[in-house]
């Protein structure tokens, strides 16, 4: 069953209740703010400080960074489409009890490109970003922003990234465990993939359970946490809840742009799911 409520601050959401799985999602952004497969906790973090007001991107859950990805002068971190109001476009429940939707994104400015998100909501979180260009070339760079819920950084390890090449963004960057990453505090890192496609695993020691993250057509994996001082300063994190997450995203961030001309189409794809640790593999 879905059901869309009106929040006081005027925001839309999308209530997804399953035998597979409950869910929000927020139609400002397109942003799933909860994901909670059945036989499991809540998988994604939300801020308790999370501000839910039009206009302002909501800290937590599964932002869309797009349609570009990082800091832009003049224009809005991290694209225009998440605190932007997108447009549910067709929704249903297929045979085995997944909840399909798919929202649309028309930016009024024509030399922007479209973006269509589809979302399959069930045991597993499938989620395809669809960007064509229309009047205008593009350079696309995108991610999906995924905020991770974790028992405590320090007892989580990140599979799948070993000798891969990375930059770390971080101002006052620190020594993390590697060969798995084990997050200690403050970092940024980007990922420069080998290939377009892969998975990346984060166990969570305190929580008993593994969260696998499988992409396709995606070059960068972002690995970010502020740490303590960092969430401190930012009013709608606080330091409280600076080892309660860590965001593990899937996108193209540069140097790794996509190009393309009008007409031309791209999809970023992930795929999410979660196993109890003894279930789980990591992935080579």
């Amino acid at each position: 069953m879905t059901v869309r409520r009106t929040t006081n601050q005027g925001l839309s959401f999308l209530d997804v209740t399953t035998p597979l799985c409950t869910a929000s999602l927020c139609l400002q952004g397109a942003h799933l703010t909860s994901w909670k497969p059945a036989g499991h906790e809540e998988c994604l973090f939300l801020s308790p400080n999370a501000a839910f007001v039009p206009g302002k991107a909501i800290r937590g859950g599964i932002p869309v960074c797009w349609p570009w990805f990082g800091p832009r002068e003049g224009a809005p971190s991290h694209g225009i489409a998440r605190t932007s109001e997108w447009r549910l476009h067709h929704q249903e429940m297929d045979k085995c009890g997944n909840v399909l939707l798919s929202l649309a994104f028309y930016p009024e400015d024509e030399s922007y490109p479209a973006a269509i998100l589809r979302l399959t909501l069930g045991r597993t979180l499938t989620m395809k970003l669809e960007t064509t260009a229309r009047t205008q070339p593009c350079k696309l760079t995108e991610a999906f922003h995924n905020y991770f819920a974790v028992g405590n950084l320090t007892k989580c390890r990140v599979h799948g990234l070993e000798d891969i090449p990375f930059r770390e963004e971080a101002a006052q960057p620190m020594k993390h465990g590697e060969r798995p990453l084990a997050p200690l505090g403050c970092l940024d890192r980007v990922y420069n993939l080998p290939s377009c496609s892969g998975k990346t695993m984060l166990e969570d020691l305190m929580l008993n359970r593994a969260i696998t993250v499988e992409r396709n057509h995606a070059s960068s994996v972002i690995v970010w946490n502020p740490g303590q001082q960092g969430a401190k300063n930012m009013a709608d994190l606080g330091a409280e809840s600076w080892n309660k997450f860590l965001c593990i995203e899937t996108g193209n961030a540069e140097p790794r742009s996509i190009s393309l001309a009008p007409g031309q189409t791209h999809t970023l794809y992930q795929k999410i799911s979660v196993r109890h640790m003894e279930e789980a593999c990591p992935p080579r």
